[in-house]
Order: C-alpha cells, then structure tokens, then sequence
C-alpha cells in the first residue's frame, strides 16, 4: 500500500514538474527594435525640450506624460514629467 501511495505522488510530482513550465511566460531578452518604428517622435519632443532650455539628454513616454531624463547643473541627472502636448513641467 505504501509503495502504491509513494509511486503514486512520485507520478503526480513528475506530472506537475513538466506541466507547471508549460504555463509560465517565455522569458525573452530585452529587444526595442520595435520601438524603432514606432509613431512617437521622440526626437522631435526632446529637440523642443531643448529648445525651450531643457538640458534633456533622452525621453519616453511615461503613461499619458512625457518622461525626460535632465542634467542638472551640478551635474546630477533627474526624472522629470512634462505634459505632451505643451512640454509644460508636471510635478506628481
């Protein structure tokens, strides 16, 4: 009986073991050439950055803001958010 039972969780173990990975989500390396297509012009919001004396080194967007990485003088580099229609600077 106990040798029914232990071969029985063994199967049970081993049956989970392999199914348990089929639901996990493939793990893939980090890749944005699809970004590279994308319709946001990333260029284009971090050139008006500038331009409005910004010293914005790279942007994204950051749910419905503009998310720009800026040097400050010190030179110390902060996060901050801007409204994507204007620039305008958002404090959250």
């Amino acid at each position: 009986m106990i040798k029914n039972t232990l071969i029985a969780l063994i199967a049970v173990a081993g049956v989970a073991g392999i199914t348990v990975p089929a639901f996990a989500a493939p793990v893939l390396p980090y890749d944005n050439s699809d970004l590279a297509g994308s319709d946001w012009p990333a260029d284009s919001v971090l050139a008006r950055l500038q331009a409005q004396g910004v010293a914005a080194t790279g942007v994204e967007q950051w749910g419905g803001l503009v998310r720009a990485y800026v040097t400050l003088e010190d030179g110390s580099q902060v996060m901050q958010f801007f409204a994507p229609d204007s620039l305008n600077r958002v404090s959250l």
